[in-house]
């Protein structure tokens, strides 16, 4: 990924140093086993409002199945549990599996509001708010008159770190964020706010993951650039020994003891794919867990989802966000047309688009990796309509993001090319 440095300076004083930290390698057979389908919603179109109010999720937001540019996997073996004394299966390397002791303890996403997947929010040049945050899950109840917990917590400010991911040699990977993981408590530190919810039988989902939409217990308010996060671990309402397992299907051996199992969805992006923001994951796991080692890198910290070697990790978490548009509307609201479209790929595709005064106006087109692949416009305008024209005789089929910049406002919108 690569990742915008001026976020280093401007989110809190914690993430101002420059923070060394060394990428993960994990063994690819721990990842998981049998991936899981899942297809994410459509998201809901938020260009021309003046104040933002809606959901946004970085994984539906970037998934190619709703034409983002990010192939995630779903693994179906990702539980979470306190400790490791229990176990669940994974893969053995050669295309089967085994069961082995849990290696994951809490996780979380970061929200950066810059990605170019966000360019309707507006909120990179403005504060925001986020008065609830949604998760997904699986969830199976095996023992009768149980209760287990979530507990939850949101970071921001000087509570999300800010540093470079570096290699053996010491050589700047890419920045990253991240936030403390307090080896005492087993949860995040420096957390702005921290709640608990039950889980009973009634919240038993295990055929497919089941989406909740949940409040903050305070609205929780972000400054121009800042970033934000959230962690959850579960907390397991039962005793348990060492051996049990969590895996529901296995049965050899038979399983003795059936726990109840809780499962975050989790994506896996194989093709680490480029994206402009700190929108990652975030995960504790057993080697910086029970790090005796204090020197370690991690052994304190999250492990941010671009730190691993061989792959990208993301968390399914949304945030509903309201951030003002405080700027005058250079560009008049509901204005923008773009035809034809799709084109055909000899066409000349217009950019229409009206403009209140006098401005200087750039129209730029990016493809889905947030690479600039053409200037459309880029002229000092009067006030009324503006045409920008897209010659598309030099791009390969797909889907393509154009900006719109006139004064302080940004637009941005889709356009496809078939060929």
């Amino acid at each position: 990924m690569k990742k915008r440095l001026l976020l280093a300076v401007l989110v809190g004083a914690a993430g101002a140093a420059a923070m060394a930290q060394s990428p993960v390698q994990l063994d690819p057979s721990l990842i998981g086993t049998n991936p899981t389908p899942y297809v994410s919603p459509a998201a809901s179109p938020m260009q021309g409002k003046r104040v933002v109010t809606d959901w946004f999720t970085f994984m539906d937001a970037a998934d190619a199945n709703a034409g983002g540019a990010i192939a995630f996997t779903f693994y179906n073996n990702n539980a979470m549990f306190p400790d490791s004394n229990v176990k669940q299966s994974y893969g053995d390397g050669a295309g089967g599996t085994l069961l082995g002791y849990v290696a994951r303890h809490n996780v979380g996403q970061m929200f950066d509001p810059s990605s170019f997947y966000y360019t309707d929010l507006l909120t990179e040049h403005n504060p925001y708010t986020i008065d609830s945050i949604s998760y997904a899950y699986r969830y199976s109840h095996n023992i009768p008159g149980t209760v287990d917990t979530l507990e939850f917590q949101v970071f921001q400010d000087a509570g999300v770190k800010v540093g470079n991911l570096v290699d053996p040699n010491g050589n700047i990977i890419e920045p990253t964020a991240w936030i403390v993981y307090d080896r005492a408590t087993g949860k995040g530190g420096g957390a702005s706010q921290e709640w608990r919810i039950l889980l009973d039988e009634t919240d038993t989902s295990w055929a497919n993951f089941n989406t909740v939409n949940l409040a903050l217990p305070n609205v929780a308010s972000i400054g121009r650039n800042g970033l934000f996060a959230v962690a959850y671990r579960f907390l397991p309402g039962y005793a348990y020994n060492v051996g049990d397992t969590l895996d529901q299907t296995w049965d050899s051996p038979p399983v003795v003891n059936k726990l109840n199992q809780f499962q975050p969805l989790i994506g896996t992006d194989n093709q680490k794919t480029e994206e402009d923001s700190y929108n990652h994951g975030l995960t504790v796991r057993s080697f910086n867990k029970y790090a005796a080692n204090t020197t370690d890198p991690w052994a304190e910290e999250f492990v941010p989802g671009d730190a691993w070697n061989n792959f990208s990790e993301y968390v399914y978490i949304g945030v509903h966000l309201s951030s003002p548009n405080v700027s005058v509307p250079t560009i008049s609201e509901n204005t923008t047309e773009v035809y034809p479209n799709p084109s055909m790929g000899s066409d000349i595709v217009n950019i229409a688009f009206t403009t209140t005064v006098s401005a200087q106006v750039s129209v730029e087109l990016y493809d889905l990796l947030g690479n600039k692949v053409q200037t459309v416009m880029n002229a000092s305008t009067e006030a009324g309509q503006q045409v920008a024209n897209v010659n598309t005789s030099s791009l390969t089929a797909g889907i393509y993001v154009y900006t719109i910049k006139a004064g302080d406002q940004t637009l941005s919108g889709k356009l496809s090319i078939v060929k």
